[in-house]
């Protein structure tokens, strides 16, 4: 089982969700009793009510950890779209625990010099690494792939249409290949990841898409005078189905 994220919960953590969902003090006794023990604790994670508590104003991502209001996150959105997996939900509030700020997303995204370095780049790189290097860097590029198509996938939208600049296409066939080709190798260096890898690439469309409902739906990251051209990438990049559930109110 995968749970880097789960076991980085911490006790104020704890005391929410057994705020949250405990009705009587002896049930919230037993939630406090179940820390640290990730396992134990992810059947919780999956309450409705947490996510519902998290999206209360004020926002609770100021009283709580970034790890359990993503994972919160996340697990509501696969459940949504009907892909709900503990492990990947795990993996992905990760992703986004590390990337909530711009200094991290671009850790390796400028030279010395200052040279923007695009997707391509990091690709050209992967030839001049070893074994290791290459695996951690295939599964930075299908983190920042998953990242930017999930989070702000209008961003990449407009600069495709009015700059001819890579589609979302581009980066989830990136992202795709790069998860898939670290899972073959994680056996050697995080095998935990393995099965999380592979359902990432299998199915990265799907949980890009559970991430732009969301995140359209909820966190409000992109202007509301946009909204004409959020529908329009909406229904250029999502299925029927997610379609049909961006416009429901």
């Amino acid at each position: 089982m995968y749970y880097a994220t789960r076991s980085r919960f911490t006790p104020e953590d704890v005391a929410y969700i057994a705020q949250t969902l405990g009705s009587t003090p002896g049930e919230q006794e037993s939630i406090l009793r179940s820390a640290g023990d990730p396992a134990g604790m992810t059947g919780l994670l999956r309450e409705r009510r947490l996510f519902e508590r998290s999206m209360t104003t004020p926002p609770a991502f100021l009283t709580i950890s970034p790890q359990l209001f993503f994972y919160v996150f996340v697990y509501s959105a696969l459940d949504h779209k009907g892909i709900a997996d503990d492990d990947v939900a795990d993996y992905v509030a990760g992703i986004c625990v590390e990337f909530r700020t711009g200094s991290a997303l671009w850790h390796v995204a400028a030279t010395e010099g200052g040279k923007t370095v695009y997707m391509v780049d990091l690709l050209r790189l992967l030839q001049e690494l070893d074994r290791p290097q290459q695996y951690y860097l295939r599964r930075y590029i299908g983190n920042v792939s998953l990242f930017l198509t999930g989070f702000f996938p209008d961003f990449i939208f407009r600069r495709s249409v009015d700059a001819g600049a890579p589609p979302l296409s581009y980066y989830e066939k990136i992202g795709r290949a790069q998860f898939g080709s670290a899972a073959g190798d994680s056996a050697a260096y995080d095998a935990d990841a393995a099965p999380v890898l592979n359902t990432l690439a299998e199915q990265f469309v799907e949980v890009r898409s559970a991430m732009n409902l969301y995140t359209d739906a909820y966190l409000r990251l992109h202007d509301d005078k946009h909204s004409l051209n959020r529908l329009q990438r909406q229904a250029a990049t999502l299925d029927d189905d997610s379609f049909r559930q961006s416009l429901d109110p």
